[in-house]
């Protein structure tokens, strides 16, 4: 500001200047010229992000190829698991399941589930990936997951029933009432960064603590139920995120045999049902367990818990005591998408 004229006002007395003022602009102009540096701009970032991704090589991951076929690339079906007397009367097979849990390892838990209910709990993969230069390898150790999506196929067997007992008809061909509940451990009950596939005993474990029963406590897949009990408990919300609960009923309706095999007035029910399931990403960069030049076996991702639980159980509809509901099977497959970062 620069002062041009000073003087007096003969009229009022008073004092009073004349002043020159600074262009407006330069104060302003001064202060964006020197301002602190805040990162990109948001749009700008964005559109790097899409573009980069677009560029980025996608590498795929495919799920354990649990389908019938002629050789080894397929592991053929997955049978269903009679559960022991702790479910049910007493009699082995009433209550019966599948556990499908994503990752190429069964988790410890799930390890000593099995060791208690049988063949119950089946890794699925969907995650293992070497490090390397080919079309399905990665370059370094971080990856972008962008999807995970799974087939799954729940089955009747067909049952060849002619010249049985009515208690083996009965198992064969009486509507099989299912329930599909799939599950992620909650972040606070996840497993940790640094164990891989492995979860603590204060983790969410669909063995001890998948469900809420009647009278407020926790229950699990080896605990002591009724027959119709797992169909109805609650998910245990504490410590699951729950991606899918719902029930349905299949039938075998292909029966083969004698004519008068099917006992009469049965309704008909579907024979098979197909889920498709899209299991949850991370919104980041994920790093894989390679080893610089040191060889890995089937690879996990170390920063991302990605064990998903799809739990499959069944039983015959009106829960007789002593009738086996073990004649159901599962096939999937699936694929993961990675970009390679």
């Amino acid at each position: 500001m620069v002062v041009l004229k000073r003087g007096i006002n003969p009229k009022t007395g008073r004092r009073y200047r004349i002043v020159k003022r600074a262009k407006a602009a330069a104060g302003p102009a001064r202060r964006k010229r020197f301002r602190k540096y805040t990162g990109l701009n948001p749009s700008f970032a964005s559109q790097m992000r899409k573009y980069n991704s677009i560029n980025a090589e996608k590498k795929l991951i495919p799920f354990k190829n649990y389908l019938i076929g002629p050789d080894g690339d397929w592991l053929s079906h997955i049978p269903s698991v009679g559960f022991p007397g702790n479910v049910g009367s007493g009699d082995a097979g009433e209550v019966s399941g599948v556990v499908l849990q994503t990752g190429y390892y069964l988790t410890t838990n799930n390890v000593l589930l099995n060791n208690t209910v049988g063949d119950l709990c089946t890794p699925v993969g969907g995650y293992d990936i070497q490090q390397g230069s080919e079309n399905n390898e990665l370059d370094g150790r971080y990856g972008k997951i962008t999807s995970s999506q799974q087939n799954i196929w729940i089955q009747m067997n067909p049952q060849s029933i002619a010249g049985t007992d009515t208690s083996t008809r009965l198992e064969g061909v009486m509507p099989h009432d299912f329930r599909l509940i799939q599950v992620k451990a909650k972040r606070s009950n996840s497993i940790a960064a640094t164990t891989g596939p492995d979860q603590l005993a204060a983790s969410g474990a669909i063995k001890d603590n998948l469900w809420i029963d009647t009278s407020g406590k926790e229950i699990g897949l080896t605990n002591d139920m009724g027959a119709l009990e797992p169909f109805s408990f609650l998910v245990n919300k504490q410590k699951f995120q729950v991606l899918k609960d719902y029930k349905f009923t299949l039938c075998a309706n292909g029966v083969y045999g004698a004519a008068a095999a099917y006992p009469a007035g049965v309704k008909q029910y579907p024979s098979s049902k197909m889920i498709k399931c899209y299991y949850p990403t991370p919104r980041g960069k994920t790093k894989w367990a390679f080893r610089d030049g040191v060889s890995v076996s089937n690879p996990q991702p170390i920063d991302f818990n990605y064990v998903v639980h799809t739990i499959i159980l069944a039983r015959v509809r009106g829960s007789v005591a002593g009738y086996e509901s073990a004649n159901w099977s599962v096939q999937c497959n699936g694929t993961t998408a990675v970009l390679d970062l």
